[in-house]
């Protein structure tokens, strides 16, 4: 017998990945390879995945391989080689909080003693609600309400279980890269596992096949949660999310079905929500949504975006039935079971959201519209016909992206033309004559469905997929042009393709069309108005819309697509997207050249991306020359509200400046400066609160830095009340007199103001005083230091009586106004 001892260099333990490397070195040698755990005394079998696992081998554990066979030495070469030089690189190190890009907390919350939990934030918004966890499934429980079946049948079953799975599992490899490639991997390989087979058919006194299964995974799982490694205790999820696919197929129903949702709820779910989920789960008692990680580009995020319902990607959330939620995705963060503080903070941010929402109401249904008289159509996207009539209601003046891919995912077979027509026709009917534009099936990369048999490729999203597809599948593209062109005739439609990347596919897109369109009319069936366009998501359609145009009317950039290829970047990979900002520079220049492009071309061009709609963006997509613009049709009332305070000649020079700009970090600041808001005065009635019933110095601090958002002063009242309590953890800004000034300076307020809260009840500001009357002063980085003389004056003022009785006992805001303005600017 030979030995190789050696320390475990895996800093997540020997889980499932690097033990599945390991074993697949042991298979081709005859000899009996066992693992030995030196720490716990567990020897284990090298060739069972499983057991591997089982032996608990931790970050720094000395083990050892045993050899023993007529092949030996053969093995412990090659054995030993792989121990050495490669078992280390098995696995990527652990991911640590440090490298994530979590967003602080908002400071009045961040004093709540609830427990926070931290995510992505997907989509935005701000959701309260019991929690309702989705597929907690107790498969032991449910064995007992199954029939008892003799040993035979339970096997047979058990057969049945596992080469449907491992079939199941081998499909969605085929879609998979990147990590999840090799976590399914790792599934395959504990699928084929011996251990696992001869531990399912050898359950003891199992009732039927379920409580085989349900006993074996308790078994084989028991190791993991015992670990010392919290990564390998979090591993047990993996034989759990195995058992439950087993089970899946051992059950004549569904292991769980969707709950009815009867009261507000956040649904918590581990792994992705389905579209399909998330239709049957949306209704008015659906309020937000915290779903495993992976779901950042779904369809799933883009409905939810679409709907306005907030959704966070968090790990491994496990949260009891009923527990009273607080979710904010626009902060990344779950708060379970909100204490007072946690509770009057969302009270504070919903009445904020409901005040810039009865702002914003007037200006849903006039057009867009920049502040020196440019119209802008800002358009919405949509993945539904159901959302069409939300849209509009929203304030688009179309719909610049209806993407028709939930039409023919989720199902074992594509709609029939008929079904498609009626979708199309809805929409159409619903816009009554605004701008329409339906793009044809965009599968493929990280849009697989599962009927098309899509071969597995190294990369998909540089692979087969999209327009790239058509001429495979000709009936099926053939059947959607049908259903558009018919559609049609409700209507003027605009249909785009995706993906396109040559002119040879512009042109056999183009007869394409037409010969469909002859066809139709030579059946009798109407055509109405229609616009063939393509996608600009590939980076060569710079080059290609010039000689393009002989061919077709439109292009419509696809910023999310284009800026991942331009950049070479996946958005979905943690580690790098940080890379994945609009705001680069040479992305900006590429938007400005394609739009440069479109217009010599004479084509009409819009972009249709989430850039759309970052408020950062719009600016620079104006001054690119861009006025068709769509997005999730939950931002256009706030994008028509800023557009109307830009200048399209201003934002002309603000392009052009972005463009010597040395990162997108650098390109956010200039544009956040050249833009902000300077037509506010510093002294105004809206600012003053009078007589309020406010608790504590923190909510007297947001109640005033809310106001300046709801106002339009600042571009965000939290990070203001943020720069407010670190001026406060200097000293304390109650002067005495029970006057208190807190003050700032930030790049985040937009104009200078002067705002003022007289309260009905005097509250401790700190230093043992107690204040009735907050003058808070915040002023923008661009002021030259007139907010000094300001603050010097309004310190002297306020050591006359006098002065202080006119602001403490007056009763008229703009009378209040004009005092201090009088006083401090003369």
């Amino acid at each position: 017998m030979l030995k190789i001892p050696f320390i475990c260099p895996l800093e997540n333990g020997l889980h499932a990945r690097p033990a599945s490397e390991l074993e697949q070195r042991v298979t081709p040698f005859n000899a009996r390879v066992t693992l030995h755990n030196l720490r716990n005394q567990r020897q284990v079998d090298a060739r069972s995945v499983l057991a591997l696992i089982g032996a608990d081998v931790v970050f720094q554990d000395a083990c050892e391989l045993l050899i023993d066979g007529d092949d030996e030495q053969a093995a412990r070469q090659a054995l030993g080689a792989f121990i050495t030089n490669e078992l280390a690189e098995c696995d990527a190190p652990l991911v640590t909080p440090s490298v994530s890009h979590e967003q602080p907390l908002p400071i009045f919350l961040a004093a709540t003693t609830a427990q926070c939990l931290r995510g992505g934030g997907i989509s935005p918004g701000l959701a309260k609600g019991i929690a309702v966890p989705l597929g907690t499934v107790d498969l032991l429980r449910l064995a007992e309400q199954e029939a008892p079946q003799e040993s035979e049948h339970q096997r047979q079953m058990l057969i049945q279980a596992l080469s449907a799975v491992r079939d199941q599992v081998q499909a969605e490899l085929r879609h998979a890269q990147g990590e999840t490639a090799d976590v399914l991997k790792a599934h395959k390989k504990l699928l084929h596992d011996t251990m696992l087979e001869q531990a399912l058919f050898s359950a003891p006194n199992a009732r039927n096949a379920l409580a085989a299964l349900a006993q074996v995974i308790t078994q084989l799982s028991l190791p993991l949660r015992e670990s010392r490694s919290v990564y390998l205790q979090q591993r047990a999820l993996d034989l759990q999310d195995l058992g439950l696919r087993l089970a899946a197929f051992l059950l004549p129903g569904p292991l769980f079905t969707l709950p009815e949702l009867t009261q507000d709820s956040v649904v918590i779910s581990a792994s992705p929500i389905t579209p399909g989920q998330f239709l049957a789960l949306r209704g008015t008692h659906l309020k937000g949504i915290v779903m495993g990680e992976g779901g950042e580009t779904s369809h799933t995020a883009i409905l939810a975006r679409s709907f306005g319902i907030p959704l966070l990607c968090a790990p491994e959330v496990r949260v009891p039935d009923g527990t009273p939620l607080l979710l904010d995705s626009r902060y990344g963060v779950l708060v379970i079971a909100p204490d007072a503080c946690a509770q009057q903070w969302y009270a504070m941010e919903a009445e904020k959201d409901a005040r810039i929402g009865q702002r914003l109401a007037p200006l849903l249904q006039q057009k867009g519209t920049s502040r020196d008289g440019e119209s802008v159509s800002l358009l919405a996207n949509i993945a539904l016909a159901a959302e069409a009539e939300g849209a509009f209601a929203a304030g688009a003046e179309g719909i610049g992206l209806f993407r028709t891919e939930m039409l023919f995912c989720e199902r074992s077979a594509p709609p029939e033309e008929e079904e498609q027509y009626q979708a199309y026709r809805h929409v159409l009917e619903q816009a009554q004559g605004r701008k329409v534009v339906i793009r044809t099936l965009d599968i493929g990369g990280d849009k697989p469905c599962d009927y098309l048999n899509l071969p597995s490729e190294e990369n998909p999203f540089l692979g087969w997929r999209a327009v790239r597809l058509y001429p495979a599948f000709l009936t099926l593209f053939s059947h959607q042009v049908r259903a558009l062109l018919r559609a049609s005739a409700t209507g003027p439609l605009h249909i785009m393709v995706p993906m396109v990347a040559t002119l040879e596919e512009v042109k056999w897109l183009h007869t394409q069309f037409h010969q469909i369109a002859e066809q139709l009319q030579s059946e009798g069936l109407a055509i109405g108005e229609w616009h063939l366009g393509i996608m600009a998501e590939v980076p060569s359609a710079l080059y290609l819309l010039e000689r393009a145009a002989a061919y077709i009317d439109f292009v419509s950039i696809g910023s999310n697509d284009l800026l991942q290829y331009f950049l070479a970047c996946d958005r979905g990979n943690p580690r790098i997207r940080h890379l994945y900002n609009h705001c680069d520079p040479g992305f900006l220049r590429l938007l400005n050249d394609i739009t440069a492009s479109a217009q010599r071309a004479k084509l009409d061009i819009c972009l249709c991306g989430e850039m759309g709609g970052d408020p950062t963006a719009l600016p620079l997509l104006l001054g690119a020359g861009l006025r068709q613009i769509s997005m999730s049709s939950g931002r256009i009332g706030q994008v028509k509200q800023h557009l109307a305070s830009l200048d399209t000649t201003a934002c002309r020079q603000t392009l052009e400046d972005a463009f010597s700009c040395e990162s997108a970090n650098e390109v956010e600041s200039r544009v956040k400066a050249q833009t902000a808001q300077r037509n506010h005065p510093v002294f105004d009635p809206a600012l003053v609160m009078l007589d309020q019933r406010v608790a504590s110095k923190a909510e007297a601090i947001k109640r005033l830095t809310d106001n300046l958002e709801v106002e339009q002063r600042v571009s965000s009242g939290t990070a203001v009340e943020t720069a407010i309590w670190q001026r406060e953890a200097v000293f304390s800004t109650a002067l005495g007199f029970a006057v208190a000034i807190p003050h700032c300076k930030s790049a985040a307020v937009t104009s200078s103001s002067v705002s003022l809260l007289r309260l009905n009840t005097p509250l401790m500001w700190g230093d043992g005083v107690e204040v009735s009357l907050v003058l808070m002063l915040t002023v923008s980085e661009q002021e030259k230091g007139d907010h000094m003389k300001i603050f010097s004056k309004l310190a002297r003022k306020l050591m006359h009586e006098d002065f202080r009785q006119q602001l403490l006992q007056g009763n008229d805001p703009k009378a209040i106004i004009d005092l201090l303005e009088r006083e401090l600017t003369r």
